[in-house]
């Protein structure tokens, strides 16, 4: 066989293969598509968890901060009793009672003046219960969110006056 014959077959079999093949184009597109339909779920995966965890931040700030609220009125109050699931505490002006509450079974609320006063001060919205007992000088709150989660803190009654004179 001479040179060129040989030269001739490799230039005609170079000459054919110029691009991909569909087979080639179809491997390549299904390793492409699995690879990002793995990185998607694992993404949304993520972001799930990451919404999550926000959204408990969110929440277990709002309840600390009714907490460090209710205790701020119970410390600057002149007295503080514990009654019908209520907080109640004595004005040091003299002029009557603040009730730390639960309004309209969805909202914590400092009601001015009575119980049942129309001027009120939003403590904590959205929760699912609101329970005040007193053991002693101690008593114990525990707040229920809407999702489930539940909250506790314990304070301490620093100032009292026996129970007959309250009210």
């Amino acid at each position: 066989m001479s040179v060129n014959f040989i030269r001739e077959i490799i230039k005609s079999k170079i000459g054919l293969k110029k691009g991909f093949t569909i087979i080639e184009m179809l491997i390549v597109v299904s390793l492409v598509a699995s690879i990002t339909t793995i990185q998607i779920k694992v993404i949304s995966k993520y972001m799930k968890l990451h919404r999550e965890e926000i959204n408990y931040s969110r929440e277990w700030f709002y309840v600390n901060e009714a907490f460090m609220i209710i205790e701020h009125q119970v410390k600057s109050a002149k007295y503080t009793d514990i009654k019908d699931n209520m907080i109640i505490l004595k004005r040091y002006d003299n002029r009557g009672y603040d009730y730390i509450k639960r309004y309209r079974n969805t909202d914590i609320v400092i009601s001015y003046g009575s119980s049942n006063s129309s001027t009120l001060n939003n403590v904590l919205k959205g929760i699912k219960d609101f329970k005040v007992e007193r053991h002693g000088r101690v008593f114990y709150i525990s707040i229920s969110t809407e999702k489930g989660n539940v909250y506790k803190r314990c304070f301490v009654i620093e100032r009292e006056k026996l129970r007959e004179d309250l009210y």
